[in-house]
């Protein structure tokens, strides 16, 4: 704590960056009260005579946090500060003073600064003031060389490059020194051995000061005394190639051209379509300034593709190339006319000349550029009113998070993430093929975890680069634990996290809430509607945000009103996030909970909706049962996250997300997802039982019982969890889901061929759907009897009960009742040989089906009218329909009615002479009933009672 409070120079420092840079993401308990008492203790050891209840004078409260007041000059930093500014006022007139001051100030290390403090802050401090030295270390070296003190320097930086092989300045003063030296040759061979660490290492060519000292070499053009130069300059030299001694460079009067452009990536990867596109935008204009503008996410790697292109056409500008770094997600972006200003000296503009204004300044640089083939680089741009005066030249080439939707004229590129292909080749120029190959699946998941992101792929893949004991698999499972994935995606200066903060710190209030709170739903996307729910305000304002976050790359928008993020970007919202995770999930839950009520209600089942827990929003509204079909479809990956994310939260949206996994099965269709939903649902009930929470286990075993039998044809995994819900009901909730759970258990007896059991099972969903006064579900019941007959063969029975279930759903005015009963009356009819009003009532079975516009209930009766058409004979039809229910069952994962459909199917094939098909037909359809335990239908079944 007092390291922090000194290295704040007399600055204030809150409580929570305190708490935070002591304890880091996990304080100690009472975290805040421990800080208070080390206060007490440094005031009383730095203040010994202060009266205790007195006012502190030198460790003094400002807010919640606290300042140290301490005579300018008290502490080492200071005066390191105080030396490295003395020399720099003498650099040029006296190097040998301005030397002395670089030795004093490094004299003031001893050792490790703040050794054997911990914490993230002393971390931070540490690394920051080791950098420091080394950049004060260097400028030191320089001044050796300068002074005369070469053969010093050598000795002194062979160490130094072993211990920081990838620091360039070091190489180029070691290449100075040996120059000076005499050790030309040993110079060279010194650029070599970088070269080789700096492309081996991470991947990347020597930058413009090693390649300008080793051009020089060889040109034998080094000066006499060689004085530091800027990066800016070094640049600007190797620009223009001269080869001319620099002092004789001005003295002639030509017009410089400029080559701004920092060096190209050596291991550019992949990109070749959009790289390509790009290249002939700029250079295909003809007469007028070719603009593109390439956007995108933090570290997707728009200014690595733009340096890349930028270089790629360089040649078609032969009057050169300017380059300006932006600084557009800075908190202090490049001012224009700064910007400008840099691009004027560039161009050979003396000082003097420069104009004041910024509109003065745009007008000189369209001057200068008039008639001329330039390129110009702008990178990192914040927004339209940053880059509107820079635009010149011949071609312009930006790069920015913003959309920069107001740029006229303007060829735009949305910049994604890498392909996987793409990220793992990138993966392999860093570290190698031989070691990528050696361990390809744990590549493969660490690009994967990356997001496949390129800037956090290289950071991986330097971080591994320079660990070369360490293997792939180890890396992928620190990147495995998301709590702590962004911390280990840090290398050096670049650092993911870092990067996306840039991006958060330019949003408004209003963009920064949303931006945290939609990140607490951890679910693959979020349509338009469910964002103004979980964010409490109107559809308008919502889609205005989430819009705005789009454009500024910190949010993805797939299609229209449907919202993501990219998985990296979330853990960085959810990292900055001031809301309860699990009450953002009920509001999520509440919204999806709100339209399958709704969807529900549209299909007739509001006996339904009236016993589900009350909710919020409105929801989606539906017209009808298709419109339902396509939310459920959309919505169903999002829905499957939810369960998962309740699963791991409990409490509050434990109740809720058992609530809308019963209303989804009711609905009995889990598409192609089946699988992952059963997973979910099985987490969610092992959360229900470790809560005790009685009320949404019966809720979940409901919903998993129906979700194993019938979405994945796994009769007997379904029978304990249905049985543990057809027991005594104590409400009407109860009684609701008991009459679910027993329909299925006399499913499944009936496909077990006990016909017995079955009835039981059916009576007893009767007699509760009566308690209820549910008289639509009596009639799904009395259906469902009416098939347990027929199969039975007890036609007149069924003929019966099918006439009763008929005439209950037109009392209860239900369609999908009607539809039900309808078809298992027409199939009874067919089995008895009544074929005509047989396909009459199965013709309006499928109609009133595709009336309701859920899937499975038209392949449901699709299927019982192929086989009506199969047993009158009409073998065409009967293939027509078939192959239309399978195509419905496939689509709504219910394996066993698919496996009844295909066998169906193959019988009528087989009637129509494709006896190689049918028989293939047949096969598949055993196999699915073969996995299901069931046995598959027979040929009475298929064709009817055989005739004598």
């Amino acid at each position: 704590m007092l390291a922090a409070l000194l290295l704040r120079a007399g600055n204030a420092v809150t409580a929570a960056e305190l708490v935070e840079g002591i304890w880091g993401e996990r304080p100690v308990p009472r975290a805040i009260a421990a800080l208070r008492t080390h206060v007490a203790q440094l005031r009383r050891t730095l203040e010994p005579d202060r009266p205790t209840r007195g006012p502190s004078t030198v460790l003094v409260s400002i807010g919640d946090g606290y300042a140290l007041r301490i005579p300018p000059g008290a502490t080492d930093v200071a005066q390191v500060e105080r030396l490295v500014a003395a020399a720099g006022q003498v650099r040029d007139s006296d190097p040998a003073a301005a030397r002395a001051n670089l030795v004093a100030a490094l004299g003031k290390w001893q050792g490790s600064a703040l050794s054997g403090l911990p914490g993230p802050f002393a971390e931070r401090q540490r690394s920051r003031l080791e950098q420091w030295r080394l950049a004060i270390l260097e400028d030191r070296l320089a001044l050796d060389i300068e002074t005369g003190r070469s053969s010093d320097a050598v000795a002194e930086l062979g160490p130094l490059i072993e211990e920081h092989p990838l620091r360039e300045r070091f190489r180029a003063l070691l290449m100075t020194a040996l120059y000076h030296c005499g050790r030309q040759s040993d110079a060279l061979d010194a650029y070599a051995q970088a070269r080789r660490a700096l492309v081996d290492g991470v991947g990347v060519e020597p930058g413009p000061e090693l390649t300008v000292v080793h051009e020089r070499i060889l040109r034998g053009a080094m000066p006499e005394i060689a004085e530091p130069r800027s990066m800016a300059e070094l640049r600007t030299d190797r620009g223009r190639g001269s080869t001319i001694e620099p002092s004789a460079q001005t003295d002639h009067g030509a017009e410089p051209v400029p080559a701004q452009l920092p060096p190209d990536i050596a291991d550019f990867t992949g990109r070749e379509r959009l790289v390509d596109e790009l290249a002939a935008q700029l250079t295909g204009a003809g007469s007028a300034v070719a603009i593109s503008a390439v956007g995108g996410m933090g570290g997707v790697g728009k200014t690595t593709l733009a340096l890349h292109v930028a270089h790629r056409v360089r040649d078609r500008f032969p009057d050169g190339q300017l380059y300006a770094n932006l600084h557009g997600v800075d908190p202090v972006p490049t001012p224009p006319g700064a910007a400008l200003g840099g691009f004027l000296r560039a161009l050979g503009v003396a000082e003097g000349d420069i104009p004041s204004t910024v509109d003065e300044r745009a007008a000189e640089l369209r001057t200068r550029l008039s008639g001329k083939r330039i390129l110009m680089v702008l990178d990192n741009a914040r927004d339209y009113a940053q880059v509107e005066p820079l635009l010149a030249g011949s071609a312009v080439l930006i790069t920015s998070r913003s959309a920069l939707t107001e740029l006229p004229a303007v060829t735009r590129t949305r910049l994604d993430v890498l392909e996987a292909a793409e990220a793992t080749a990138l993966l392999v120029r860093i570290l190698g093929a031989e070691r990528v190959a050696a361990e390809a699946e744990s590549a493969q998941e660490v690009v994967a975890l990356c997001g496949y992101l390129p800037l956090a792929v290289r950071i991986v893949g330097a971080r591994l680069a320079v660990r070369p004991r360490w293997t792939i698999a180890s890396f992928a499972e620190r990147l495995a634990d998301e709590k702590s994935r962004l911390d280990v995606l840090k290398t050096g200066e670049l650092a993911v996290e870092a990067a996306f903060r840039l991006g958060y710190g330019q949003l408004t209030d209003e963009q920064a809430r949303a931006f945290r709170t939609l990140a607490l739903a951890d679910v693959p996307d979020l349509p338009l509607d469910g964002v103004a729910a979980v964010l409490g305000v109107a559809e308008p304002d919502a889609e205005r945000v989430c819009e705005s976050l789009v454009d500024l790359s910190l949010l993805e928008t797939t299609t229209p009103g449907r919202y993501r993020f990219h998985d990296l970007l979330r853990l960085f919202a959810r990292s900055v996030a001031d809301e309860d995770e699990s009450a953002v999930l009920v509001r999520v839950l509440d919204f999806y909970l709100a339209g399958a009520k709704n969807l529900l209600s549209a299909i007739d089942y509001s006996n339904t909706t009236r016993l589900l827990v009350p909710t919020t929003v409105p929801g989606r509204a539906f017209a009808g049962g298709s419109e339902g079909q396509a939310w459920n479809d959309i919505e169903r990956p999002v829905v499957i996250a939810l369960h998962q994310q309740a699963a791991r939260i409990g409490g509050r949206a434990l109740d809720v997300a058992a609530d809308l996994a019963w209303v989804m099965a009711e609905l009995m269709d889990a598409g192609t997802s089946a699988r992952e939903l059963s997973r979910a649902l099985e987490s969610l009930l092992d959360t229900a039982i470790a809560e005790d929470n009685l009320a949404a286990e019966r809720r979940i075993r409901t919903a998993l019982g129906a979700l194993l039998q019938v979405g994945l044809g796994e009769v007997e995994a379904s029978l304990p969890h249905l049985h543990a819900v057809s027991g005594p009901p104590a409400s009407d909730v109860d009684r609701r889901l008991s009459v679910l759970a027993s329909v299925l258990l006399g499913v499944a007896a009936r496909r077990m061929g006990d016909a017995v059991a079955s009835r039981r099972h059916f009576e007893h969903a009767t007699q509760l759907t009566r308690t209820l006064g549910d008289r639509s579900m009596e009639a799904w019941c009395l259906a469902l009897v009416t098939r347990t007959f027929c199969a039975a063969g007890q036609y007149t029975e069924a003929v019966e009960m099918g006439q009763r279930a008929i005439a209950l759903a037109r009392e209860s005015s239900n369609p999908v009742a009607l539809g039900w009963a309808t078809h298992e009356l027409a199939a009874t009819l067919s089995m008895r040989g009544e074929h005509r009003r047989a396909i009459e009532l199965g013709i309006e079975a499928v109609r009133l089906a595709q009336r309701n516009g859920v899937r499975l209930w038209e392949g449901w009766a699709r299927t019982r009218l192929a086989q009506i058409q199969l047993q009158a004979g009409n073998v065409a039809e009967a293939e027509t329909h078939a192959a239309e229910a399978l195509q419905l069952l496939t689509k709504a994962a219910d394996p066993i009615d698919r496996a009844r459909a295909m066998a169906l199917h193959a019988a009528a094939l087989a009637a129509r002479g494709s006896p190689e098909r049918a028989e293939r037909e047949f096969g598949e359809s055993a196999e699915i009933f073969k996995r299901s335990g069931l046995p598959p239908p027979t040929i009475d079944q298929l064709f009817g009672p055989a005739e004598d």
